[in-house]
């Protein structure tokens, strides 16, 4: 997917979609079928002039059978008509917008000087999320904090073949991080937050889950925190979820949604910035979209509208 449409691209298509007012006003929270090995998510939206439906599979046991953790199909409609229009990987499509959303949060939350990134996690998130940050901010140096040393360091190989620098680190080392990009399935924290300075910008995207949290209670207390919608966070994100149920009030839990920063109000050194992503429909639509035109399927016939 990346090949189609980078991640520069892609966050410049999010951030349209959020300046029409109307991108996520028709995205329902997702629906999630429990299943034995799994769940799998429905997740519809529209957006302008296409309506999207993505179904995804998400196995936790795959990675340790060499297989995606997270799999599944995009579906383009007309907007308008609902006729079916093409049919998109939505493996590939999940890293990218994925990333890309984050990165448009660092985009309008942190100084424009960031140079190092710590990033905890290795798997297709974190290779995505170094991708897509170093597209809006001036990266020199990464330091990649992973669980399992093998792939930890396959990462920081692949970082170093980029041309930055990157290192393996502890997670300590968030104290002299610009940036620092949660991409794990953890259920628990992964850094005491009192170590985070006030000019970091922290993005937590690994969970949607209301029992599984990447960061602290302390952080969503002490942080300016942005999510993509109320609604969807109120839902599905546990870093707030769990941080109000550790007693932060519900109207303090969050200071704005992804649209309400981008004419760059929450850029501030006094505190850190927190955004927390769930992933939302809209913005797999909108992505998709603009991969769909660039791969030239749109104007296909349903029959073979299919991209891998």
């Amino acid at each position: 997917m990346h090949d189609a449409v980078s991640y520069r691209t892609a966050v410049e298509t999010l951030e349209s979609a959020l300046l029409t007012g109307t991108a996520t006003a028709h995205t329902p929270l997702r629906t999630h079928t429990e299943l034995p090995d799994g769940h799998l998510l429905y997740m519809p939206s529209l957006v302008d002039d296409y309506l999207g439906v993505k179904l995804a599979s998400v196995s936790p046991g795959n990675p340790a059978r060499g297989m995606p953790r997270i799999q599944g199909l995009m579906m383009l409609y007309d907007g308008a008509t609902h006729e079916p229009r093409a049919i998109l990987d939505a493996e590939g499509l999940t890293v990218l917008r994925t990333a890309a959303l984050s990165a448009l949060a660092v985009r309008h939350l942190t100084p424009e000087d960031a140079s190092h990134l710590v990033v905890f996690g290795s798997g297709p998130q974190a290779r995505g999320h170094v991708e897509a940050i170093r597209a809006v901010r001036p990266l020199t140096k990464v330091t990649v904090v992973a669980r399992s040393l093998e792939p930890g360091q396959a990462l920081v190989e692949r970082i170093r073949a980029s041309g930055l620098s990157a290192e393996l680190g502890a997670a300590s080392r968030v104290a002299d991080a610009d940036v620092i990009a949660c991409c794990t399935s953890t259920s628990t924290p992964l850094f005491d937050s009192s170590l985070v300075g006030n000019s970091a910008t922290v993005v937590a995207m690994g969970s949607h889950s209301p029992e599984a949290r990447e960061v602290d209670t302390a952080l969503v207390r002490r942080a300016s925190v942005i999510v993509e919608t109320r609604a969807s966070a109120f839902a599905e994100a546990g870093d707030v979820i769990l941080a109000y149920r550790d007693g932060v009030p519900h109207d303090e839990a969050i200071d704005g949604e992804l649209a309400d920063i981008l004419d760059g109000g929450f850029l501030q050194t006094s505190r850190p910035r927190l955004f927390k992503g769930v992933g939302e429909a809209w913005a797999d639509v909108a992505v998709a979209v603009e991969a769909a035109k660039a791969l030239g399927i749109l104007e296909r016939s349903a029959s073979n509208a299919v991209a891998g």
